[in-house]
């Protein structure tokens, strides 16, 4: 029989790279695609079975997750190796360099991002898939750490709040080798910039390198409440808080080694635990939107137009804050008809 709280673990991990040409996400100010990959990004998981339950938890090197990517992750892994879908948690490191999956760029010839959004599902799924199939009895360990002076609150620089803790968790095997660990920290992922068209899982990506190359095994990274948090760069200027431009792959490595190696000192002196029960939960909550404005095809093809001539004419910066306004009658339209009622079903979850 085996014993009550028995903990068994396993971690995979799948490249999610995307191909060249595909436009990346999270800057309005980018209008080109991008132009070749300085670090791939990867899907890492971790799976905690007690016997009882399941625990599947997912990073993804990615700016956001969609619900329809999560839903057919879900479904994949359910039907594959049967973990329920309300056990499965699919997070973003919020990577400002990776694949524009939602649309919401300003790049107006791209090519492959169709193609990549319908294989992303499978190779996200993939990355549990394998963690399952890896379960082997385990032990955990969990600490808290801090890590100061990389961020700053970009609307109130020298008093707004921040978050410098860094929690980690690491799960072993009973032999000592490390099958894999996680990584909290808040921070926005925009070390790099708008200037910036190579894809990168910015310092997160570090921040998982560093901790598998000392302890091995995977390393998720999970983002905290970041909405009002940047890296505090050496280019970073106060007065520009929000101009990323500044940043550097050197700045997004040492960022992310110095996070990486605090959440190894704190699991290097954390007490293992062996008696482990899972529980997860999730609720789903109806959130009313705000009052938008609409737009008819009309006004948005005037603007487009207007856009595209100025781009023509090589009038960058004025077409940077034409297309930032066509960008967002488009995505307020798309939300109008996404949620014709005014409510949006957004889901809280959680893992013990």
């Amino acid at each position: 029989m085996r014993p009550l709280g028995e903990l068994e673990a396993g971690a995979g991990r799948a490249c999610i790279t995307p191909p060249l040409g595909v436009p990346l996400g999270g800057y309005a100010a980018r209008i080109e695609t991008s132009r070749g990959v300085h670090d791939d990004l990867y899907s890492r998981a971790l799976v905690l079975y007690d016997g009882d339950n399941y625990a599947a938890l997912v990073s993804t090197e990615l700016l956001y997750v969609t619900r329809k990517l999560v839903e057919s992750v879900r479904k994949l892994v359910e039907e594959e190796v049967g973990i329920p879908r309300d056990s499965i948690l699919i997070s973003a490191v919020h990577t400002h360099s990776g694949p524009s999956i939602l649309g919401f760029h300003l790049v107006e010839e791209y090519r492959f991002l169709d193609d990549y959004i319908s294989l992303l599902p499978g190779l996200v799924a993939s990355s549990l898939i394998e963690a399952c199939r890896e379960l082997r009895k385990a032990e955990v360990r969990w600490g808290k750490g801090r890590v100061d002076g990389w961020t700053i609150n970009r609307r109130k620089p020298l008093e707004g709040p921040l978050d410098n803790e860094v929690i980690a968790l690491s799960v072993n095997a009973r032999e000592g080798r490390c099958i894999g660990s996680l990584v909290n920290f808040t921070c926005h992922a925009v070390v790099l910039g708008h200037n910036n068209l190579l894809v990168s899982a910015d310092y997160p990506g570090y921040v998982s390198r560093t901790v598998e190359r000392l302890l091995g095994g995977e390393c998720l990274f999970m983002n905290g409440a970041c909405g009002d948090v940047n890296p505090m760069t050496p280019g970073t200027r106060i007065e520009r808080v929000y101009d990323r431009s500044v940043g550097t792959f050197k700045d997004a490595e040492m960022m992310g080694v110095a996070i990486g190696c605090e959440a190894v000192k704190v699991l290097c002196s954390a007490s293992s635990r062996l008696d482990v029960k899972v529980a997860t939960a999730k609720k789903c909550l109806e959130l009313r939107v705000r009052r938008l404005p609409e737009f008819s095809e009309e006004e948005i093809e005037e603007i487009k137009v207007r856009y595209r001539d100025l781009l023509r004419r090589g009038k960058a910066d004025e077409a940077l804050k034409v297309g930032w306004r066509l960008r967002t009658m488009e995505f307020t339209r798309r939300l109008r008809e996404e949620f014709p009622g005014g409510i949006i079903k957004t889901e809280i979850q959680a893992i013990r």
